[in-house]
């Protein structure tokens, strides 16, 4: 690696990362302020309606109840162990990373203000999630949950046996402790204490995200920088390859949806159909959520919530590009 070489991948990875940090930042607030001060008693209350309104519910629950993917499935399965339909929670679990304001300004900033990327973004996680609400809406959520469920990323969650002590019904930051299955009702913190709560739990989920957006910079740096040229662009100009390539590397490379766009807008290179199937696949789909979804759903439930979202995308995107409607 020649120090040219090194100068160019140094700044990109640095341009990501600080262009990426502040809404990622701001994306651990909002989730541990809804976590200490609001819980998910809003949802509770407004989901025992028709399929129809349950699935148009969770899917736009996401604007009022800002959660990134990081911690949204033990957040779901706390909502399906007290009585919410799955034609809501489901929709909620995969479009809430997608459609929240943090995710939707940072596509915003990171595509310099294309509010189709924006839009087209939020369609194609919008359309898998009510597909597969409706497909799961009319079965009881104890029957989509295992009987006993551990969360393999967050392994701390073995002590939800000591959630009667009065801590344990404290709600912390998402993507740690939030997967505790309070049996009392929410009780608002005194103003110190529930300023410590978010002040910790914003600073954990920061830290824990922040290493995998930094592993995200990096690979699209060693990408742009240090893979041959010809490879790059004989997948990037192909379209068959490129989409699939793009849902990959989402996977893989595991961002948080409050920062991925910023990662996909350096990726030039790309089509935008690709682009697109990296930011939507990403939030429903990575290498976190594959082990939340086969330890906390059953089997059949859980292979659906992977190959079904991958399917779709791929589809969609592939449609898109295809027709013409996006080059």
């Amino acid at each position: 690696m020649d120090s040219s070489s090194f100068a160019i991948f140094a700044a990109i990875v640095t341009s990501i990362v600080l262009e990426a940090a502040p809404f990622l930042l701001l994306g651990s607030l909002l989730s541990s302020l809804l976590n200490v001060y609001v819980g998910d008693g809003a949802l509770e209350k407004l989901a025992r309606r028709s399929l129809p309104a349950q699935i148009g519910l969770g899917l736009v629950a996401g604007l009022f109840l800002p959660t990134c993917e990081c911690g949204v499935v033990p957040v779901t399965r706390r909502l399906l162990k007290k009585g919410v339909p799955p034609g809501a929670a489901i929709p909620f679990m995969l479009a809430a990373p997608v459609v929240n304001p943090v995710s939707l300004a940072s596509t915003w900033v990171a595509f310099q203000g294309d509010l189709g990327m924006v839009a087209w973004r939020a369609a194609l996680v919008l359309v898998p999630a009510a597909m597969l609400g409706w497909a799961l809406g009319n079965i009881k959520g104890a029957e989509l949950l295992r009987g006993q469920t551990v969360l393999l990323p967050m392994a701390h969650e073995a002590q939800e046996q000591q959630a009667h002590t009065p801590q344990a019904h404290a709600h912390e930051a998402c993507g740690c402790d939030c997967g505790h299955d309070h049996s009392q009702p929410h009780v608002r913190p005194s103003l110190v204490q529930g300023l410590l709560e978010v002040l910790r739990g914003t600073g954990r989920e920061f830290l824990e995200m922040g290493l995998f957006l930094i592993l995200g910079a990096c690979a699209a740096g060693l990408f742009k920088v240090f893979l041959p040229q010809e490879w790059l662009g004989f997948v990037s100009a192909n379209l068959w390859l490129a989409v699939p390539a793009m849902m990959l590397l989402a996977v893989l490379m595991s961002v948080c949806s409050e920062a991925d766009a910023f990662v996909a807008a350096s990726l030039t290179m790309f089509p935008r159909p690709a682009l697109l199937a990296f930011l939507a696949l990403g939030p429903m789909l990575d290498l976190k959520l594959l082990p939340a979804f086969l330890s906390v759903f059953q089997r059949r439930v859980a292979l659906t919530l992977i190959l079904a979202p991958a399917a779709a995308v791929y589809l969609l995107t592939m449609g898109l590009g295809l027709s013409g409607v996006l080059p």
